[in-house]
């Protein structure tokens, strides 16, 4: 886990685990717990980056992990959170771009049906407006591939790891997965394989 790492590299540092959730911040807060890594110098605050104001208080290192694709704008959001940094700071985090799962849009366009995937961020535009706040930017991306046995694992997949939610206003009829789903099967060959194009971003306050 991202946060125990952390807690154990800088055991001296103050350390605040947000999240938007309080469900969340509670099951974090149990693991750190088991962990036996919990001291005075972590803290866990609410914190929804998309009703977010940056304030007063300054940070050295903001960091977060497969998060920044849940804004309601990733560009925004994250330009908010690096305005928290001190001079010299950093922020550090990873999110899938618009390039992943290029098959699911490829199939829905081929059978007519609504793409109700997530939309995820665009690189460049968050790389521009990162650079506007004074940020020096540098990324790396990367495609990873999952293999599944059929494509209804790869939904059974988004469902287990909490990526199921929908942001969009539409959905399918049980029918119309089902249309996808087996059309999916048929051109898989066999094995469903499922492209995350991830972007890894590290920006230094100048």
């Amino acid at each position: 886990m991202l946060t125990e790492l952390l807690i154990q590299e800088f055991p001296d540092r103050e350390i605040f685990v947000t999240d938007a959730s309080p469900q969340m911040l509670e099951v974090c807060k149990k693991n750190i717990e088991r962990s036996e890594l919990l001291t005075n110098n972590v803290h866990f605050d609410i914190l929804d980056v998309n009703d977010f104001t940056p304030g007063e208080r300054k940070y050295g290192l903001v960091i977060g992990n497969f998060v920044a694709h849940w804004f309601k704008d990733t560009s925004i959001g994250l330009q908010n959170l690096s305005e928290e940094l001190k001079h010299g700071g950093i922020i550090l985090t990873s999110f899938p771009g618009n390039h992943s799962f290029p098959n699911w849009y490829e199939y829905c366009l081929e059978l007519g049906l609504p793409h109700t995937a997530n939309p995820l961020p665009d690189v460049e535009e968050v790389l521009v407006k990162l650079s506007m706040n004074d940020v020096q930017i540098d990324y790396y991306e990367n495609d990873l591939y999952q293999e599944f046995e059929q494509p209804i694992d790869f939904f059974r997949h988004l469902k287990r790891i909490g990526s199921h939610t929908s942001k969009l206003d539409k959905s399918l009829s049980y029918k119309q997965f089902r249309m996808l789903v087996n059309h999916w099967k048929r051109n898989s060959k066999g094995v469903t394989k499922i492209k995350w194009h991830v972007v890894y971003l590290a920006g230094k306050k100048g």
